[in-house]
This record gives C-alpha cells, sequence and structure tokens, in this order.
C-alpha cells in the first residue's frame, strides 16, 4: 500500500495516498472504515483538500522523484468521490496546497515550484528557483506562501501576488514540512538530520526557537494549543505545548509505521 498522503473534507472523510497502488483510500471516520479506493496517477504522494471542500488534489509524483517523475496532478471530486480531470504540472509533484481563496494550487516540484489556477486546470507559472522543494504553506491571511528548500535548508517566504521571494529563512538540516500557526504568528518547520523544530516568526521571518522532537521529524499539523509533530525513523507522533514550546508527550506508534503525514479530524 506505502502510504504517504492525508487529507480530510466534508462528511467525515480522510483520504489518503496508497503510493504503492496508485490510488487514493477514502476512509470513513464514523465508520472506521475504508469506504472507497480511487484510482489516480503513478505513485501518488502529497493530497490537499480546496477550501469549500468540494475537491483534493493529488500530486502523482511518478515512479522517480526527479528528471524521471510523472507531470500530473488528479482532481477528486469529493460529492462522487471519482476523477474528474488530470491536469499537468511540473515534473515529480509532491506536496501541495491551495490558497486562501481557492482559486490557486501551490505544488513542489522536482523542476520548481507550479503555481495552478483551479479554475482552467493549467499551470500559470513555474518558479524554477524553488527546484527540489517539498514541504509548502500557506498564510492564514493568504497573502505569503511558505516552501520548503529542502537541499539549501532554508525556507523561502513568497509573495502570492507577485510570487516574488520576500525572504529566505536558514532553518535545521534537511527540512521536510512546514505549518503556519491558525493566528498566523509562526512558522514551523521540520528538521529531518537534525530531529527539531524550527519556530519562526511570521512577522520578522526569523527563527526564535529550536525544539528537540524524536528521530527524523517529517510532518506536522498546528492547532492553537499543540503542535503535532510525525517522526519518521521512531514511528512517534510528538505534541508540543504551542505556547511554551515544552514537550507534552511522544506516542509510539509501532517501528514499522514510519508515519510522514497527519491531520486533525
Amino acid at each position: 500500500m506505502s502510504p504517504y498522503g492525508l487529507t480530510k473534507a466534508p462528511g467525515g472523510k480522510l483520504y489518503l495516498s496508497s503510493s504503492g497502488e496508485n490510488s487514493v483510500s477514502v476512509y470513513n471516520t464514523g465508520t472506521g472504515k475504508v469506504a472507497s479506493s480511487i484510482g489516480v496517477g503513478a505513485y501518488p504522494h502529497g493530497l490537499a483538500t480546496s477550501p469549500d471542500g468540494g475537491s483534493v488534489y493529488v500530486a502523482n509524483t511518478g515512479p522517480d522523484t526527479g528528471p524521471g517523475g510523472s507531470q500530473t496532478l488528479s482532481v477528486i471530486d469529493t460529492a462522487s468521490d471519482k476523477v474528474t480531470a488530470t491536469w499537468t504540472s511540473g515534473t515529480a509533484p509532491h506536496s501541495l496546497v491551495t490558497g486562501t481563496d481557492g482559486k490557486a494550487l501551490y505544488v513542489s516540484c522536482s523542476d520548481g515550484l507550479s503555481v495552478m489556477d483551479t479554475g482552467t486546470g493549467e499551470q500559470q507559472a513555474l518558479l524554477t528557483d524553488q527546484a527540489g522543494s517539498n514541504g509548502v504553506a500557506v498564510h492564514p491571511d493568504g497573502t505569503r506562501l511558505y516552501v520548503v528548500n529542502t537541499w539549501q535548508d532554508t525556507l523561502s517566504v513568497i509573495d502570492v501576488r507577485t510570487l516574488r521571494v520576500l525572504a529566505r529563512v536558514g532553518v535545521g538540516r534537511t527540512p521536510w514540512q512546514v505549518a503556519v500557526s491558525p493566528d498566523g504568528a509562526r512558522v514551523y518547520v521540520t528538521n529531518s538530520r537534525d530531529d527539531s523544530v524550527s519556530v519562526i516568526d511570521a512577522a520578522q521571518n526569523r527563527v526564535t526557537a529550536t525544539v528537540a522532537v524524536k528521530h527524523v521529524p517529517t510532518g506536522i499539523t498546528a492547532t492553537a494549543s499543540t503542535l503535532w509533530v510525525a517522526t519518521n525513523a521512531s514511528s512517534t507522533v510528538d505534541a508540543i505545548d504551542a505556547k511554551s514550546l515544552k514537550p507534552l508527550g511522544s506516542t509510539a506508534l509501532g517501528l514499522t509505521t514510519s508515519p510522514a503525514a497527519m491531520v486533525i479530524a
């Protein structure tokens, strides 16, 4: 199965990409069962739900994470759980996020950051200076985009209107994913080779704290009270108090689970 990406949609549904099966599973949180499986493109990884909950976007990474990767995104209608469109993006799309108004979809690819028009399904821009990037997130006010530059150990802050880089913030080694606090005051980045989370002041674009977590942190989700961090090698979910930045606890999932993503359902 090789599960990777995870996103939620209205009606108590979770969508889980199964990269080993070229499919997305639909999980019903009410029944605790997989309701259906949707065939998509090759080796799907990242998933994102549109702000209105009507669509789930799937990054079909392909058999290679570099030049030999796929160049497609699948669009799933959440009412019917069927693929309604296939779009062409940059190469080997990996992580993706929608803008706050739902009109743009931002996709990290091996050859750059792909900016997709969700109305037409066409690529509007490819930001080649963001090649090889990974995690992406949008500020709650919709004005800034955060892109993890995994191989440069930085986080790009991009103006969504001009698509220009406003700042590059140095973080830890091999950063992987990014999340923004609900109030927009802080940005959090998992550093997979440092076993840490960088805490960034969103107003000043600078790191103000570094929090130690278990081995190889990847996925991260932020609520108003808690940061939830998935550690891929330790196979845990670590909880951090969002105010004090002190660890609250760590839940072991089993050594073969290797979590990479999570959502608060």
